[in-house]
């Protein structure tokens, strides 16, 4: 490893596990994976590439460097710059630091070049090595992660087919006097098993059988009198691909003529993938290492089902056991009684066979004594165990594979969850089987499938499942769909839809993607920018800056412990929709999203749709406020209060048989998008942050301005959600300084004496100076604008507070036309009280009275929760009162204006 990236390494491990250095060795660091935290992690300390836990029969846990620190072994021709001395400066640096390997035997056999992608416009620089048949092959070493697959490429035209690359000074004559030759895939794999004393050579693909090196090795072999030449062992990498072309060129290298076998590093390639590469660099290519990967090798070519069963009879001496054979999953079973039946029998009618060792006798009879039957027309693998620990529900993932059927397309595998219960019975395991992989069968017992799963599960994988979309500060990550991001760097989903975040491995529970992004790192689009403020003026970039803050939801409640919710009113037309579904281009929302309206949902609609994001906006939109909607399904505004501080709006039983609730906080940020304002308590409008869209201003340019915004399409701007997030923290620090400022100063603004509002809209005046590290362009005479704006809005919000209700002011308006209409003496009076100091209105009557002169009230359940906040005439009590009339009437009593407050 070289130096200055093994002092980086060793730095972020004493501090990450608390390693103490023992000289050749770090050791004491603390085991991620034991539950007591027990200080068993020991890793050497010239060449920490593999961190081991000592317990090794309780724990055994083993972490790669470079998987936990993926940022060290990245951006390797910026780390080091090639020179005129040493234009190989960043190739040597990858081949000794990221791939483990001695360069020296190297040098003169690869070069460092360029790469540059015509597709995304993007490049890399390369370690290059020269193809035998002409071209080359190279392995980006720059961020490869953003070439998506195509992290290595061959020239155009460049011709390798039937050819090997071989390791520098290894001549045809030396391989034809070798005892064998290990074909591997890559030009890594075989350059560490050459450094490990095996004799190898690459292939390139998995894909290439090599006809003509194998013809010319023939001839060397002929031309020199050395017999039956070199035994060739095909060791190709894990997984389905390298396993069929492993039993392929196996076979047709035997039928060449030459004695040929495989190495695997696990039968069939099941099991974590890793090459012979990943196992040099973690010591595990040694003579012990290479026996077992031999047997699996064995095994994985065997002929026949009955062959492969004896292999591992033979080395395990299992008297029964699962295996896989043509994709099919069976079960075999020996007994001694029958091998020693089936012995005796063979010495019957060969009386040669008594002359052989006993051990020759016996394994020729056993390789007949296998019974096996046949448990399923498929395999199947657990991949993980997700586990969502909110609400203690988990679930096993599978991976079902199908048979090759001749003349017929690979059926492509299928991959789906399946409960404990599922898979702890046959019966339940054979209704789940059949209804994730059409035509899958079961045919096995209760007892095959617990050996099964306890074989599958002895080194099971724990991935956390998260229910939301978003950010989970748990993981201090974004699940973004296929996207994740982690303290400034973006990964990618892998092929069994979960992310690894430094030592943790997250996935969203479910398979819904609200969330389709087109990211490129080098390219951001802001060449919406203009046009959104030419269409919406400062209105535009206030409502763009909030959602912006949601995506600092979590973070901002952390610190602060509430956040502002937004609502954008306007009567139609005027353009509310258009600005809202761009902005949700802007986060990559998947199909033409507004929001949702919550009179239209039901109480576990409003549950989950409130839920399912993560810093991200929750938008309420406009609906139809039907009055005569039952109160038992009416949508309450102030049923969000609690979102505010980030509490659970909803509450919700789990089906558990217990008493056990699930209350999920509420993690995104709440925006309100309709014609009318909100008509709520007090305590919810000064939580919301209000402005409204008209058409003061709108002309022909605006038009323009706001169809040409509509016109964008999401795959060109939704990578903006990415280029955000990534500057999480340099975003964040911004923002703590510049809200201080601006809540100070909003504190101190004219007529302003809310703290609430004024926190409010401090953040979002912080978060658009902060958004600006990210959001570059934005002319100073357009955000003093938008400040200007902010602050109006604060001085608006602040009137609006401290007035009554809109439906309030309408009942005392009403009130006082009515009275004022009365004589002095009336039966019905509309003010029941004797007393000058109080009114007392009995609401029926008074409702009655405003339909008789077909006066518009809102409705009543409205008015009853409204009035105990009237600010102009003080709410006293509900009782009987002894009213002008001589009778007792049941009236709602207020304080008159004017009068001491205790009167």
């Amino acid at each position: 490893m070289r130096e200055d990236i093994l002092r980086e390494v060793t730095a972020r491990l004493i501090k990450d596990y608390k390693f103490t250095d023992r000289g050749d060795f770090l050791r004491e660091g603390k085991c991620p994976s034991c539950k007591e935290g027990k200080k068993s992690l020991w890793t050497p300390a010239g060449h920490p590439w593999i961190l081991r836990c000592g317990r090794v029969d309780k724990c055994g846990w083993e972490g790669e460097t470079k998987k936990l620190y993926p940022e060290i072994f990245d951006d390797w021709s910026k780390r080091y710059k090639a020179t005129k001395q040493n234009p190989n400066a960043a190739a040597d640096a990858y081949l000794i630091a990221a791939r483990g390997l001695d360069i020296a035997p190297l040098k003169g056999a690869y070069t460092q070049e360029w790469y540059q992608d015509p597709d995304l416009n993007i490049g890399s620089a390369t370690v290059r090595f020269p193809m035998p048949g002409g071209g080359y092959w190279q392995r980006l070493i720059d961020q490869a992660h953003r070439f998506g697959d195509k992290k290595a490429t061959f020239s155009y035209g460049g011709g390798y087919r039937g050819q090997v690359w071989t390791y520098p000074g290894d001549t045809m004559e030396f391989l034809a006097r070798a005892d064998e030759i290990w074909v591997a895939e890559g030009i890594f794999d075989t350059s560490a098993l050459r450094q490990n004393g095996i004799v190898a050579v690459s292939a390139m693909s998995c894909n290439n059988y090599p006809k003509l090196f194998l013809a010319d090795l023939r001839r060397i072999v002929a031309e020199l009198g050395l017999g039956s030449g070199p035994r060739i062992i095909f060791a190709y990498d894990q997984g389905a691909a390298g396993v069929e072309y492993t039993v392929s060129h196996v076979a047709t290298a035997r039928k060449d003529g030459w004695i040929a076998g495989a190495a695997q590093v696990r039968v069939d390639g099941e099991g974590e993938k890793r090459d012979w590469n990943d196992l040099h660099q973690a010591d595990r290519l040694q003579p012990q290492h290479i026996e077992e990967y031999r047997w699996a090798g064995d095994v994985t070519i065997a002929a026949t089902a009955d062959e492969k069963a004896f292999l591992i009879y033979k080395r395990f001496k299992t008297a029964s056991f699962p295996l896989i054979f043509n994709q099919r999953q069976l079960w075999a079973s020996f007994s001694l009684e029958r091998i020693e039946s089936i012995l005796e029998g063979l010495r019957e009618t060969d009386p040669t066979i008594a002359a052989l060792p006993y051990q020759d006798q016996w394994e020729q009879a056993a390789r007949q004594a296998a019974d096996i039957t046949e448990l399923a027309n498929c395999t199947f693998r657990t991949l993980y165990f997700q586990k969502d620990a909110h609400i203690e529900e988990g679930a096993y993932f599978l991976r079902v594979d199908f048979p090759r059927v001749s003349g017929q397309p690979r059926r492509e595998m299928v991959k789906a969850t399946f409960s404990g219960a599922s898979l702890s019975a046959g019966a339940e395991f054979k209704k789940r089987l059949a209804s994730v992989a059409h035509g899958a069968q079961w045919t096995g017992t209760t007892g095959h499938l617990d050996k099964l799963m306890q074989r599958q599960w002895a080194s099971i994988r724990l991935v956390e499942a998260i229910q939301f979309t978003g950010y989970s500060i748990d993981h201090e990550a974004y699940l973004l769909g296929d996207l994740g991001v982690c303290k400034g760097k973006v990964e990618k989903v892998n092929e069994d839809d979960y992310f690894v975040f430094s030592r943790k491995a997250v996935k969203l529970r479910t398979a819904d993607r609200l969330l389709k992004i087109n990211y490129d790192k080098d390219r951001l689009n802001l060449d919406w920018l203009q046009p959104v403020y030419e269409a919406w003026g400062p209105k535009g970039y206030v409502v763009l800056t909030f959602w912006v803050v949601s995506l600092f939801a979590e973070q901002i409640r952390t610190m602060q412990d509430s956040l502002g919710f937004l609502e954008v009113t306007g009567p139609p037309g005027t353009g509310k929709s258009t600005l809202i579904a761009f902005l949700w281009k802007l986060m990559g929302r998947v199909g033409n999203y507004e929001g949702f309206d919550p009179t239209k949902a039901t109480n576990a609609g409003i549950s989950r749709t409130l839920g399912q994001v993560g810093n991200l906006p929750v938008v309420l939109i406009e609906g139809d406020r039907n009055q005569e909607t039952p109160h038992s399904r009416r949508f309450e505004w102030d049923e969000l209060k609690t979102a505010y501080n980030g509490r659970a709006v909803r509450t919700r039983a789990i089906a558990n048989g217990g008493m056990e609730t699930f209350e999920p906080p509420f993690r995104g940020a709440i925006a309100i998008v309709q014609n009318d304002p909100v008509e709520a308590s007090p305590a919810m409008r000064e939580r919301i942050m209000g402005l409204t869209i008209d058409k003061a201003g709108w002309g022909e340019h605006t038009r323009e301005a706001a169809e040409k915004v509509a016109r964008i399409d999401r795959d060109d701007v939704s990578g903006f959600v990415v280029h955000i997030v990534r500057k999480e923290a340099e975003i964040l620090k911004c923002y703590q300084e510049r809200f201080a400022q601006h809540r100070d100063a909003m504190l101190k603004q004219r007529g302003i004496r809310n703290n609430r509002l004024a926190l409010n809209h401090a953040q979002l005046a912080a978060m658009f100076d902060a958004m600006q590290i990210v959001v570059k362009g934005i002319p100073k005479a357009a955000a003093d604008a938008t400040h200007d704006f902010i602050r109006e809005m604060l001085s608006d919000r602040q009137r609006l507070v401290e007035n009554d209700h809109p439906h309030v002011e309408l009942f005392w308006e009403r009130f006082d036309w009515i009275a004022s209409q009365e004589g002095e003496h009336t039966d019905r009076p509309i003010d029941h009280s004797k007393n000058a100091e109080v009114i007392a209105v009995s609401l029926p009557q008074f409702e009655q009275k405003c339909g008789d002169l077909r006066l518009s009230l809102p409705p009543m359940n409205e008015l009853k929760r409204l009035l105990k906040s009237s600010k102009t005439r003080k709410y006293v009590a509900q009782k009987p009162v002894n009213s002008r009339t001589g009778k007792t009437v049941n009236c709602w009593v207020f304080q008159r204006p004017g009068t001491p407050p205790n009167a």
